[in-house]
């Protein structure tokens, strides 16, 4: 996160959205005095655990002090096509882990294994709210505060330059400032459409970010055809079923009813029928939530 004082602004650091282009335009022309950077992984006394300072959560955030300027000040975040930032985010996972794996992925590029590994594990990770994933949170955990929005100009990162320009113009923010934005921002390579050829990683990014695609209008696309073998065929028929990699995390995030202890993680569904009480339900996740806030 980004706070400039003398521009009365506030920039929320949404993980694999172009953040760190934007905070160095940010922070370049600013006097020492005039801005706030949070960044680096830090301990939570409050929270008791790690947390990565640049990726604050909002709910995580209402717990630095930091956090009143978002109620004076003019807040802007950037996002993005939510499954192309998953996979963002898990090349990221492996860029930090290791030197070697860092090598992998700035090389050959990241083996299909790892990536599925990767998203298998987020329903735990990001129930733990372990920085480690953090970079793969929904977006809507960086912009709205539980179902109420605390941002009040969003930024694409396919059009970023042309948005961020606009944004100062209209703000009368400073020539060196607007200089370095175009020097320095580009816009993204327009991205297409969710697209996977995996069908379990489709599913997956839709259970993930049904909030993202519902709040920020992306197209979720269309879930891919899986292609059937010979021998997967042979097996449908015989009615042996081959494990899918996401299976046990696709139950986690199944958002069906269910009984209060039937399930490890219950975050996500929709409806928890205690034994002892009566059910317990989120609000209707059609419900659209508002982008930006009006003040």
């Amino acid at each position: 996160m980004i706070i400039r004082h003398d521009l009365k602004l506030v920039f929320l650091h949404v993980p694999k959205c172009a953040g760190k282009e934007i905070r160095e335009v940010l922070v370049a022309d600013a006097e020492d005095n005039a801005f706030i950077s949070l960044f680096n992984y830090s301990y939570s006394t409050r929270l008791r655990r790690y947390v990565d300072l640049a990726h604050l959560p909002l709910d995580d955030l209402m717990h630095w002090p930091e956090f009143k300027w978002l109620e004076k000040y003019t807040v802007i975040a950037a996002i993005r096509d939510p499954l192309s930032r998953l996979s963002s985010a898990a090349n990221e996972f492996h860029r930090q882990r290791s030197k070697q794996e860092e090598a992998v992925v700035n090389g050959p590029g990241l083996p299909i294994a790892w990536k599925q590994n990767y998203i298998a594990d987020l329903p735990w990770r990001h129930a733990r709210r372990d920085p480690r994933y953090i970079h793969s949170l929904p977006i809507t955990n960086f912009t709205h505060l539980g179902d109420e929005p605390m941002v009040d100009h969003i930024l694409h990162c396919n059009t970023l330059k042309d948005d961020l320009l606009a944004l100062a113009k209209q703000k009368g923010w400073p020539n060196t400032l607007i200089q370095n934005i175009q020097t320095n921002i580009r816009n993204a390579k327009t991205e297409i459409k969710s697209v996977s050829n995996d069908h379990q990683e489709w599913l997956m990014a839709q259970r993930l970010y049904q909030r993202d695609f519902q709040t920020f209008g992306f197209d979720p696309g269309t879930a891919p055809q899986q292609r059937k073998s010979l021998r997967s065929w042979l097996k449908q028929r015989l009615k042996w079923r081959t494990p899918g990699w996401a299976d046990q995390a696709l139950e986690q995030l199944d958002p069906n009813p269910c009984s209060s202890h039937s399930r490890e993680l219950t975050g996500w569904t929709q409806q928890l029928n205690w034994h002892w009480g009566p059910m317990a339900q989120q609000p209707d996740p059609q419900k659209a939530w508002p982008t930006t806030r009006s003040r």
